[in-house]
């Protein structure tokens, strides 16, 4: 009876991990229309996540040692039910209050990130109070079982958290839409609460205690007055681990995901399958750490962690150098590396299976194994007195956490920036020489053998390619004279130069996904999708354009003499200068003058966030073309969206959206009383009647100033 009423504990916290995950999709997607969608703003958002989680585990582990089993599981229902209230309201408070009428934060960083921790601090803090109080929710025969019993928990916790991720982004948003998944989140919450009420309930009867051997349970009594946590050089010791690994795993996880969504051709499913496979093999490693650790002496155990600890390292730069070179010599991978110098995202088998599952596993299984493993391997070293687990679990997560939440703003803000991805992967396997000298100091390893792979490591770290080098490779690019780069907090900009029998051509991607073609003229759709709303406006003096690109489209809304002001919108803030260095490069001189228009206008940030944020309004405005199912692609095709461009348009504006799928068109509709359509091309949605005029349009059209415009591109407007 105790055994399975472990058991059923333990699927509870998979279904509350399950929910945890589903909850940050879903509220990550609700607050992005407040922050912007920026890699920035996402970065803000998973850390202010994480600092409620660390303030759990914190608050959690204290009350989970002064408390009787009993009472530490009445806790857990009161945290699941406090979460599914949350979550009940969670539209309501993310949505309609701080997106609709919240304070407005005009871009500030700080007040962003105040606003959203706020917002998240009682559903999180509540996720982080549910480990530590857990943990002390039984005991078990001796402290080695009882660090057992907290790894199992954190493995059924991870491991309902790579199901939620999986399943929320592949499953429910795909078919029930985000409000309705929610539903699925409120009711793991609530058969949380009531299983673990009744667990309870019968611990009040008969002691909860349970221990793999069966005989020699003890009762757990409540300790309410549990002396003070001593801070060892032992426990220090471990706070700087725990501190040193998180900071490595959001590290590596930002890295990873950046390097896999560029291979990929990121589409919206992408993160939800690579955030899966990332906390999978976390939870495998934990479980089977689990078992390893089992009556193993401690000798034993520190040098399996340290082992570990250096392995995880070393393979990061490995993988990546074995990976970069197989692609590039191996002749049965020729096709990934044409995959990856391609513009179009390819969901067939063939490129799926190498692509979303072979290669990042590969990359990500080893390391994310094994710091789950080491988690269990640390738990069995560091639990030593019962009444303490608690609060150690809790203050080992809280710096666990400090430190993830500090590696994603390094990466995010200087490592990206300053050093480049490459660079950081150099850093990160040098990590791994630390372990290699504690493997030495502590007697586990020969001197000899220390120094033999610590010169390996040092040799991998010399022979690993450049910034530049490693994503031309990883581009699928081997003349470093047709690539032009640039990597920043906000992505990686690409301009790849190709032979296309009558010249070359630039094309241009974002995060490994083509996004339009140079000069204008060899892909003219991107001009006609800015060119023909400037013609069917009677006078658009005022433009706004959201995405760069090549500048096609914001080159076809130039293209009137009667237009004052240009406004164009880029999230990357760094494909301004990449297309400033290829104009230069390939002597585009329209692509020059474009950008030295003086009508022109550049802000660097989200589009649809500054449009929420400042009170100018426009004549027309327009998207540049992006792929439907694309990561964020909602945020341009979505009601709210074209809600938003009804209240930023001037009397008879219109706001034009480039119209691959019926609906888009349906959607428009809900937002505007009058739509005009192109079929297959665009759509046009205004507050007022649309006169499409089309003796006007021509007329406009064959004006000098818009024919020497678009001649001065190669276009010839009789051809359009």
């Amino acid at each position: 009876m105790k055994k399975r009423t472990r058991r059923i504990l333990l699927i509870l916290f998979f279904l509350s991990g399950f929910a945890a995950l589903l909850y940050q999709v879903v509220w990550q997607r609700m607050l992005v229309f407040y922050t912007g969608s920026d890699t920035v703003s996402i970065s803000l958002i998973v850390t202010a996540f994480m600092s409620g989680l660390g303030l759990g585990y914190l608050a959690g582990g204290k009350l989970a040692d002064s408390g009787s089993h009993s009472r530490n599981l009445l806790h857990f229902v009161l945290a699941e039910l406090g979460i599914l209230l949350f979550a009940v309201f969670s539209k309501n408070i993310l949505y309609d209050w701080l997106y609709l009428s919240g304070p407005s934060a005009n871009g500030n960083a700080l007040v962003l990130y105040t606003m959203v921790f706020a917002v998240l601090l009682v559903p999180t803090f509540l996720m982080g109070v549910s480990l530590p109080l857990l943990s002390r929710a039984f005991r078990m025969d001796g402290t080695g079982e009882q660090a057992g019993y907290v790894s199992s928990l954190y493995f059924m916790n991870t491991l309902g958290a790579a199901f939620g991720a999986l399943v929320t982004g592949v499953v429910l948003v795909r078919t029930m839409g985000f409000d309705r998944a929610l539903w699925v989140g409120v009711a793991f919450n609530g058969i949380c609460a009531a299983g673990a009420l009744v667990l309870s309930k019968r611990a009040g009867q008969e002691s909860l205690s349970t221990t793999t051997a069966g005989p020699g349970d003890t009762p757990y009594p409540a300790s309410p007055a549990p002396q003070p946590l001593r801070f060892t050089p032992t426990l220090v010791a471990w706070l700087v681990q725990y501190g040193l690994s998180g900071f490595a795993a959001l590290s590596l996880e930002l890295i990873w995901f950046r390097v896999l969504e560029t291979l990929i051709k990121s589409v919206s499913l992408t993160f939800s399958i690579l955030l899966a496979i990332y906390l999978g093999s976390m939870a495998i490693g934990t479980a089977l750490g689990n078992k390893w650790v089992r009556n193993k002496p401690e000798s034993a155990r520190e040098r399996l962690f340290l082992r570990a600890q250096f392995m995880l390292y070393a393979y990061v730069g490995l993988s990546f150098l074995v990976f970069l070179g197989a692609i590039f010599r191996v002749d049965g991978l020729g096709f990934l590396w044409n995959y990856f110098k391609s513009y179009e995202p390819d969901l067939s088998l063939r490129i799926l299976l190498p692509t979303y599952v072979i290669i990042p596993l590969f990359l990500m299984f080893i390391p994310t194994f094994l710091m789950g493993l080491s988690f269990a391997v640390s738990q069995s070293l560091i639990q030593d007195k019962v009444e303490e687990v608690g609060r150690k679990v809790g203050l080992l997560q809280f710096v666990n956490i400090a430190g993830s939440a500090l590696g994603a703003w390094a990466v995010t803000w200087i490592g990206f920036n300053t050093l480049g991805t490459a660079t950081l992967l150099k850093v990160i396997t040098c990590i791994g020489l630390f372990y290699l000298v504690l493997l030495y100091i502590r007697k586990h390893q020969r001197p000899l053998v220390s120094v033999g792979v610590g010169a390996a490591v040092l040799i991998l770290v010399i022979v690993f390619p450049s910034n530049a080098d490693f994503w031309r490779r990883l581009n699928g690019i081997q003349e470093a004279d047709r690539f032009i780069y640039d990597e920043n907090e906000s992505g990686l900009s690409i301009i790849k130069r190709y032979d296309r029998g009558s010249g070359l051509v630039g094309v241009v991607f974002a995060n490994g996904l083509g996004q339009s073609i140079m000069p204008f003229h060899k892909d003219p759709i991107h001009t006609e999708l800015g060119l023909l709303p400037v013609l069917l406006h009677p006078r658009p003096e005022t433009v706004a354009v959201i995405g760069l690109g090549s500048g096609g489209t914001l080159y076809g809304t130039a293209a009137r003499a009667v237009t004052k002001k240009l406004v164009c919108f880029e999230i990357m803030s760094n494909q301004l200068e990449v297309l400033a260095t290829y104009a230069e490069r390939a002597s585009d001189t329209t692509i020059l003058g474009l950008l030295q228009d003086p009508r022109l206008q550049m802000i660097m940030h989200d589009g649809r966030y500054q449009l929420t944020t400042m009170p100018e309004k426009y004549d027309v405005i327009e998207a540049d073309a992006l792929r439907p199912n694309s990561a964020f692609s909602g945020n341009i095709y979505s009601k709210e969206y074209f809600q938003l461009l009804s209240g930023r348009l001037k009397p008879g504006g219109i706001a034009v959206s480039w119209c691959p799928t019926p609906r888009v068109l349906t959607t428009i509709r809900q937002a505007f009383p009058y739509v005009a359509h192109i079929e297959g091309f665009l759509v046009i949605g205004s507050n007022d009647p649309i006169v499409v005029d089309w003796d006007a349009v021509l007329e406009r059209a064959a004006d000098p100033f818009t024919r020497d415009h678009l001649a001065s591109a190669g276009i010839d407007i009789g051809t359009l």
